[in-house]
């Protein structure tokens, strides 16, 4: 069996599961965990995207997907909007706002373009807070409505789940396919060697740009989904510890392929979930693992499961050769 075959059965499995675990699972994990899992990962993604192909560590993805979050709430609840055309506006100018940050910040590199959109980050945190006729200050904005298709309402939480599990789909598919195309090979060129890139005449920083633009258009879709499923928003939905979850998230799950960022959503939401009911200290357990996690497993925790996989595959292999070679091997030395 190829590789890829093996991949494509994989994954078929995992969405099988996927589609099955709301009718399998208590109504508290789906909604708790799973579909937290869902739009924290998608937010993640974008980030994970951004580290893998184009070396680009962003503080800026909560600040982008929270302005998506802020214009859902506020087009829907204060000026009555449908919910959709409110979504649409929202990732369009969320979108906007990661095209901004990139033109700002895609010409610098390293430890300077993380300041750059950390900057952005904590901008837009205390924008949130000041520009009262928009956010509504440190209450922000409750009584979201969740949208509908005909009979059917995303209210629901068996709906949502699989609205969220769509959205996470189509956000990683989009993010494999321009990482495999023409602009994103440049990307991960640029990211490897950019002087080289910049000899053969092409444009590293429109490059940059634009995969971080992208990148931005994914955490919108993760806002609008946040903030459908906490019905609210507020400053507190986009502050600097929330930036920091987002970089754990990524890190937890594994930056080596993009769908470790729901792995490590999963990971966080039951952490927080299920070690808040255990200890105060669920923040000090959560730092724990991300330490073990780091230390012993710098590609995360799919990275891990991979590798288990692998040894435990290449043994399964060996053990046909290892049958055969038993018994000649012990007739030689009766002899």
């Amino acid at each position: 069996m190829s590789t890829q075959t093996r991949r494509l059965l994989g994954a078929a499995v995992v969405l099988a599961i996927l589609l099955a675990l709301p009718h399998l699972t208590s109504p508290y994990f789906f909604v708790q965990i799973l579909i937290r899992s869902f739009w924290l990962g998608t937010v993640a993604a974008s980030l994970t995207f951004l580290i893998r192909y184009a070396g680009m560590i962003s503080l800026a993805q909560t600040a982008i997907y929270g302005t998506a979050a802020y214009v859902v709430a506020n087009f829907s609840v204060v000026k009555g909007m449908n919910p959709w055309a409110a979504a649409v506006c929202a990732m369009g100018i969320a979108t906007l706002v990661a095209l901004a940050i990139g033109l700002i910040s895609a010409r610098a590199r390293g430890v300077y373009f993380l300041m750059i959109t950390l900057t952005a980050g904590v901008f837009v945190y205390y924008f949130t807070l000041q520009y009262r006729p928009f956010t509504f200050g440190f209450g922000g904005i409750n009584g979201v409505p969740v949208p509908s298709i005909g009979s059917v309402q995303f209210r629901d939480p068996v709906n949502f789940y699989y609205l969220a599990l769509g959205v996470s789909i189509v956000a990683a598919a989009c993010l494999y396919a321009y990482a495999r195309a023409p602009i994103g090979l440049a990307l991960q060129g640029d990211r490897d060697c950019p002087e080289r890139m910049t000899a053969l005449g092409l444009n590293t920083t429109a490059v940059r740009v634009a995969g971080f633009t992208i990148a931005g258009l994914v955490a919108s879709a993760g806002g609008v989904l946040s903030v459908w499923f906490n019905g609210q928003v507020s400053p507190g939905s986009l502050d600097i510890v929330r930036t920091i979850d987002i970089l754990i998230i990524a890190v937890l799950g594994g930056v080596v392929r993009i769908e470790g960022a729901w792995v490590g959503a999963f990971l966080m939401s039951v952490l927080t979930v299920y070690a808040s009911d255990v200890t105060d200290y669920y923040n000090t357990v959560i730092g724990l693992v991300f330490i073990l996690v780091v230390v012993f497993s710098p590609e995360g925790s799919l990275g891990l499961a991979t590798s288990l996989g692998n040894r435990i595959s290449t043994s399964l292999r060996a053990l046909p050769a290892l049958r055969r070679t038993t018994p000649a091997t012990t007739a030689s030395k009766e002899n």
